[in-house]
């Protein structure tokens, strides 16, 4: 009162502008607290502190549940990727390439780029040290690291992630970066082809070293010290009790999904030890989480065939990721991944792409039998192929989308503008990511209406109008009884496409070939297609009683509506809505969108994705279903 020669006791109740600086003020404190000093750089110069400012909560239709984090664990290393280079055919013939550039390279940096720049809407200013506000609200990398250079260079990478958002957390492997002083930070020499190709020259020096003990310590930490101080509660009453409790609860960091990265290319942490960190990082997360691998690396001696594809028995006993598969959620691999691993057979021309994803199918359906609950193949330019696990294994994973159970997507490969400038390197990384998210996403029962017109009908003239609709009759509509699907003609459904394309619109040709292949495929495949003709039937009379609802719920709305309600944009709730999931089209889309701004070259170093954009053109209703 006194700065803004206010009389003492005037300024209650009124603002003369002295409150909100204190606002302003009291957000600056906060953000300064949490801010850390830049160390010194080689010439002695110290980099100034900058304090960013932290927005309100963004309310939004889609969100993560409690603000989960996502831990990316695995290989990591530092790209040197030489771009636009010339060759690759080997020979001792000089090659070029234009520019080189350093960034974090490996399953934890590429995740964490991924993961770390996905945002709600475009960036705030970071000339005004804003802070965008994050899809995921810490991305926690864990990975071994060495005391050197190169060390120093992906730590500043790896938090160089987080720009917008400031949400990668890089305290635990700072802490643990200090018990091996011998480590040396892996590197890895990546030339970009101009076709898009990749080559990789890899020294992987602190992987090769990297125990299953070393990563079980780095899990531990997370919620290691959340406890609180060891206190005499015994004089607590069971209210205070109570609160104690839930105070340390809310200390707690919630992680909703483990994503871990290139096991064949990290030698101390297959077979068993790879169950035991996935169990271990299960245990720490919300609900058990959602674990995903993704595979990189697989070595060609991995499986010969013999004329024929891997047997279950083959894939549960191979010495790498046989005996965690049970314990996998989402499992990433591309198609060639796929065919070393099982044995599949893939032509990759037009001729052969009917044979193609029939091969596929099949050689997933192992992976499947094996335990996994999601397996998503990335076939480059032909898209992606995703297939779920019955409800008997969902059930077990309590954060995955029931909706996806015995579910498969096949999603073309989005078309990118002519002459667009792509590296490939890391696109696996990037869907799987996407993909991860997806399938955290959950509705939050907000419906964001878009701004009236300023040209709309003025409120007085409204309120002089008469709304006829809430005191006409409505005959209900007809309920008409859902027909059944056989198991058939989903699988019919399915083929129909491409088989369309292959024989050339030949109705018998693509009906006798259809034919043809369901006599052919196994009791497993029959059995899921009939779980899913009931499951489609069940799901077609919950929506014809929706409907119903929605039309009786709409009467009364229309009934008890005030023409005088206020033009101004309001949050819309829809409880029919809320914690529902992305359908697994929608999710395998969004995740394919998210690769594509990474190959992109001019979206590829972007600091931020826009999430609700990419939701916009992701989200894809099934047929017949309306959104209440």
């Amino acid at each position: 009162a006194y700065l803004f020669k206010v009389p003492e006791g005037a300024a209650q109740g009124v603002d003369p502008g002295f409150f909100h600086q204190m606002r302003v003020l009291d957000s600056q404190a906060r953000a300064a607290s949490e801010s850390k000093m830049t160390k010194a750089n080689k010439n002695g110069n110290s980099a100034k502190r900058r304090v960013r400012i932290r927005p309100e909560e963004k309310t939004t239709e889609w969100a993560i549940p409690q603000d989960a984090s996502i831990i990316c664990a695995g290989l990591a290393c530092v790209d040197m990727q030489l771009n636009q280079a010339s060759g690759g055919g080997g020979g001792e013939g000089i090659e070029t390439f234009e520019g080189s550039k350093s960034i974090g390279g490996g399953s934890v940096s590429m995740s964490c780029k991924t993961l770390a720049r996905m945002c709600y809407g475009a960036p705030l200013d970071d000339d005004f040290m804003q802070v965008t506000p994050p899809v995921v609200k810490s991305v926690v990398p864990l990975c071994k690291i060495g005391n050197d250079d190169s060390g120093d260079k992906l730590l500043s990478l790896l938090e160089s992630c987080g720009n917008a958002s400031r949400n990668v957390n890089t305290k635990y492997i700072r802490e643990a970066r200090s018990k091996d002083s011998s480590a040396r930070t892996a590197l890895a020499v990546l030339p970009i082809y101009k076709d898009g190709r990749r080559g990789c020259f890899f020294d992987a020096a602190s992987n090769d070293s990297f125990s299953p003990y070393e990563m079980l310590e780095l899990i531990d930490s997370l919620t290691s010290g959340m406890s609180g101080p060891d206190l005499d509660r015994s004089e607590l009453s069971f209210e205070e009790e109570e609160q104690y409790q839930e105070e340390m609860n809310s200390m707690t960091p919630a992680y909703g999904a483990f994503l871990f990265g290139y096991p064949h290319l990290l030698p101390k942490m297959q077979g068993d030890a790879l169950v035991s960190i996935l169990e271990e990082a299960r245990y720490h997360m919300l609900d058990g989480g959602i674990v995903a691998l993704d595979l990189n690396g697989v070595p060609e001696a991995s499986f010969k065939t013999s004329g024929g594809l891997r047997t279950v028995s083959d894939l549960k006993n191979d010495p790498v990721i046989g005996p965690a598969l049970e314990h996998v959620d989402i499992l990433h691999m591309n198609e060639d991944e796929l065919t070393l691993l099982t044995g599949c057979e893939i032509g990759g021309t037009d001729e052969s792409e009917l044979e193609d994803e029939y091969n596929i199918s099949r050689a997933v359906n192992l992976f499947l039998l094996c335990g996994v609950a999601v397996v998503a193949v990335t076939r480059g330019k032909r898209g992606s192929f995703v297939s779920c696990n019955d409800e008997k294994r969902f059930s077990q994973s309590k954060m995955l989308p029931s909706s996806w159970v015995d579910c498969t997507a096949k999603i073309s490969a989005a078309e990118l503008p002519p002459n667009t400038v792509i590296n490939t390197n890391g696109a696996g990384d990037s869907f799987t990511s996407g993909l991860l998210v997806a399938s955290l996403l959950r509705h939050t029962g907000m419906k964001i209406p878009t701004r009236k017109s300023e040209q709309s009908t003025p409120k007085h003239r409204t309120e002089q109008r008469m709304d006829f609709r809430a005191v006409s009759p409505q005959r209900p509509t007809p309920r008409t009884s859902p027909k059944k699907s056989t198991p058939y003609q989903l699988y019919m459904k399915e083929n129909y496409v491409s088989l369309k394309k292959q024989l050339k619109d030949d109705k018998k040709a693509i009906f006798t070939k259809c034919h043809e292949m369901w006599e052919n495929e196994s009791e497993e495949v029959k059995a899921m297609y009939e779980r899913r003709a009931e499951d489609d039937f069940a799901a077609q009379e919950s929506q014809a009683s929706f409907r119903l609802v929605n039309e009786m719920d709409t009467r009364g709305s229309l009934a008890t509506k005030d023409s005088s309600e206020s033009d101004d944009d309001e949050e819309i709730t829809n409880k029919y809505m809320t914690n529902k999931a992305l359908n697994l089209e929608s999710a395998v889309l969004f995740a394919s969108l998210v690769a594509v701004h990474h190959i992109d070259i001019s979206t590829r170093d972007l600091d931020h994705i826009d999430v609700i954009r990419l939701l916009d053109r992701s989200v894809i209703f099934p047929h017949g279903l309306q959104e209440i």
